[in-house]
């Protein structure tokens, strides 16, 4: 089957009503200010609703677009619900290769258009360093001077991982947030940050279980 592809006015088309998925529809309106629409929407011809591409629709009449690109396609209203589950559900259940994702970025000259930021890329390194870490497990499993699986790679031992990381502990905490979400985080840290006159986001966190707590938290030991 070809699709074709239409330019409707958007004041022809309708929001799925039950749509059960949430967007940054601002992320998608700068992509649409930046680099135009590079993919159709996906529209049932029997009401004109959207079943794929709710939230670029959104992000067009934000931007003030008089037409959009429409692929019609013709399903009954059980068909085209599970379209728009599926649809979703696809999406969820995709994962990244990080090694590739930050090959990717790393190529470009700046972030900016992207979706991502600084801060992301230097998550995603420390994630790739994280995972590139053998675990305590691991080093229970054999002795010092023992060699892994490969038989190539030398495991140090327990004692001489709990001496390198004796001063400071550096941990990934990976939270996964809708991108609406990250950035009223983001901005509530750096107000918090600010009132309290502290350093990092890191740090605010603490502060704030200490807080909460009523408790401070453990220290570094000379």
């Amino acid at each position: 089957m070809t699709l074709k592809v239409e330019q409707v006015p958007l004041s022809d088309l309708n929001l799925y009503p039950n749509n059960p998925r949430k967007s940054d529809v601002s992320l998608i309106a700068k992509s649409l200010e930046t680099y135009g629409q590079y993919k159709p929407i996906t529209v049932n011809a029997n009401n004109n609703e959207i079943l794929a591409g709710n939230h670029t629709f959104q992000a067009a009449q934000q931007l003030g677009w008089d037409t959009i690109a429409v692929t019609f396609i013709n399903v009954d209203e059980e068909t085209a619900a599970k379209i728009v589950a599926i649809d979703n559900r696809s999406a969820d259940l995709g994962e990244y290769d990080n090694e590739k994702l930050l090959a990717l970025l790393s190529t470009l000259p700046d972030l900016d258009g992207s979706g991502y930021q600084e801060s992301d890329l230097d998550d995603l390194k420390a994630l790739l360093e994280e995972s590139e870490t053998p675990s305590v497990s691991a080093f229970s499993a054999v002795s010092k001077g023992e060699t892994g699986q490969s038989g190539t790679l030398t495991i140090p031992s327990l004692e001489e991982y709990a001496e390198r990381y004796a001063q400071k502990a550096t941990r990934m905490l990976i939270a996964d947030y809708p991108n609406a979400t990250y950035v009223w985080l983001m901005e509530k840290l750096l107000d918090y940050r600010n009132k309290n006159n502290i350093a990092s986001n890191a740090d605010a966190i603490v502060h704030l279980l200490e807080t909460e707590y009523a408790e401070e938290a453990p220290r570094e030991t000379e």
